[in-house]
């Protein structure tokens, strides 16, 4: 299984951040190949939902995700639960450093089904990762500024 951590430091409180995140029907939105997403179910600290993934050369792909996230401890956490990988989990972690300025850790880890599109992923992980993350900058940037 392929995981990375990212840590980054952003000019906004860790509450909007996370506002930001858990704002799943906003994805298509902002991130990139998501063409579309759909709450399945909401409870008071978990949703389950669908995003669906275009890519260019492929046909779409559904991933369906169970969201557990916690408002007073500031995290969210993803737990696959079907579409084309064998498993994917996430976790977000939010803290506020000062006043605007907050921290924002960031764990993935995934494996594919298929051994050649895990090895194909993995060459062009930190590319997709980084426009991810960019991408989410970007979006605080936008509505926060």
């Amino acid at each position: 299984m392929k995981q990375s951590d990212n840590e980054i430091e952003l000019n906004h409180k860790a509450i909007d951040l996370y506002n930001i995140v858990l704002d799943i029907e906003k994805y298509p939105d902002y991130i990139p190949w998501c063409s579309k997403t759909e709450i399945l179910k909401r409870k008071k600290n978990e949703i389950s939902a669908n995003m669906i993934v275009d890519y260019k050369f492929i046909p779409s792909q559904i991933f369906t995700s169970n969201v557990i996230f916690d408002l007073e401890k500031l995290f969210i956490k993803t737990k696959y639960i079907k579409g084309p990988l064998k498993d994917l989990d996430t976790l977000w972690k939010f803290i506020d450093i000062k006043k605007n300025k907050s921290k924002v850790l960031f764990t993935i880890e995934f494996e594919f089904k298929n051994f050649f599109h895990q090895k194909f992923a993995e060459l062009f992980f930190p590319l997709v990762e980084n426009k991810m993350i960019d991408s989410f900058i970007k979006r605080a940037d936008e509505i926060l500024d």
